[in-house]
């Protein structure tokens, strides 16, 4: 089978390494792999030993210069060139933006059997009126031209169908694990009493609701550190904090070999979301041996095992994050054997390889 994965524009980190990791997963499936991607957003790192094909296209993280992009038909013309000389018999667009939306149209049109990985089927609280008005539009484009939408999670294609997706157009795989990390493992050890709040700082990743939990943490837990590692405006949360001698702050973007330090200094890590789809510091903490304290909201919830891998608490709620904090770093061995538990889950459950045999099933559907 002959599969080109396209990942063109946007994304972080996390989604720049999920697109590697499908790549590279499904030429292991003895499947002929090329990959179409954005040249500001390949990193050689995740492409080694690789046989995926690599096309790179010229591409600039600048919105007003992507936009340029989009108006010119030179752009259509050249994917379209590259497109039509690799003779795929699936195109996969890992995720959206309006150029493959606009891509997607013409593909469609051409017969092209389409794939689209949609990772946020709902747009998360606090997004600018623009970037909502672009996504709202791209996310319309895909759900037409594509044939099968892949998500994250039972939740997540429930919210598809109630969207008006056909129920059969949609598969359910789940997020990979992301044990790429901890290459860059060493001997670094659990600073004792420590939780961690890792990514982007985001409205919708309720880290206020943490704040605030510190000083209900602290009556128990009177040694406490909170790491906070992730870029992002912290100008609000900052003014939040009451007393910084808890917190440990390191608000830029992290660097992949930076990634392991944090995880192995944290006892738990924390993701108060007050809403949300999906996330992949969940399996990174995973592939740390490490518990996680996570909000019933979107899928995220579906990956962690109640009271196996980490602690599941109501959103928005202060007090239960406190409490969930302090049950697991009041319990080091159960804290420990959570954390072998989702160690276990992504490489059974979330192995890419179990992950690419299921997409190479969704393919296998619409040809």
């Amino acid at each position: 089978m002959k599969i080109l994965l396209i990942h063109l524009v946007g994304g972080g980190g996390g989604i720049e390494l999920y697109t590697s990791q499908v790549a590279n997963s499904l030429s292991r499936q003895n499947s002929d792999v090329t990959l179409l991607i954005g040249s500001y957003i390949f990193n050689e790192n995740y492409y080694k030993d690789s046989k995926v094909k690599i096309i790179l296209i010229d591409s600039q993280k600048s919105y007003p210069k992507m936009l340029i992009k989009l108006l010119n038909p030179l752009t259509y013309h050249k994917l379209l060139g590259i497109i039509n000389k690799e003779k795929p018999d699936v195109i996969h667009l890992t995720l959206e933006d309006l150029i493959s939306g606009v891509l997607f149209c013409f593909l469609k049109l051409k017969g092209n059997k389409l794939v689209l990985t949609e990772h946020d089927p709902e747009l998360h609280s606090g997004e600018k009126l623009l970037v909502k008005i672009h996504l709202s539009f791209t996310k319309y484009l895909f759900r037409h031209f594509a044939d099968k939408i892949i998500v994250h999670g039972k939740k997540l294609k429930e919210i598809l169908i109630q969207k008006g997706v056909p129920e059969n157009k949609v598969k359910v795989i789940p997020h990979g694990e992301f044990s790429y990390y901890t290459r860059w493992s060493d001997k670094i050890q659990e600073s004792k009493d420590t939780i961690l709040f890792f990514g982007r700082i985001q409205e919708y990743k309720g880290l206020e609701y943490l704040i605030e939990a510190v000083p209900f943490i602290v009556s128990s837990i009177p040694n406490l550190k909170v790491i906070i590692a992730g870029e992002g405006d912290f100008d609000k949360y900052d003014k939040m904090i009451v007393d910084k001698k808890y917190f440990e702050i390191h608000n830029r973007y992290i660097l992949d070999n930076e990634v392991a330090g944090f995880f192995q200094r944290a006892n738990v890590v924390v993701l108060p979301y007050k809403d949300g789809t999906q996330s992949g510091v969940v399996p990174i903490a995973y592939s740390f041996k490490k518990p996680v304290i996570v909000t019933k909201v979107g899928s995220i919830e579906e990956v962690v095992d109640d009271g196996l891998t980490g602690l599941l608490i109501p959103a928005k709620n202060t007090n239960a994050l406190a409490n969930a904090v302090i049950n697991i770093l009041d319990n080091p061995l159960m804290a420990k054997k959570m954390g072998e538990n989702g160690y276990n889950k992504i490489k059974s459950e979330l192995s890419w390889d179990e992950i690419a045999k299921k997409t190479i099933e969704t393919y296998r559907e619409i040809l």
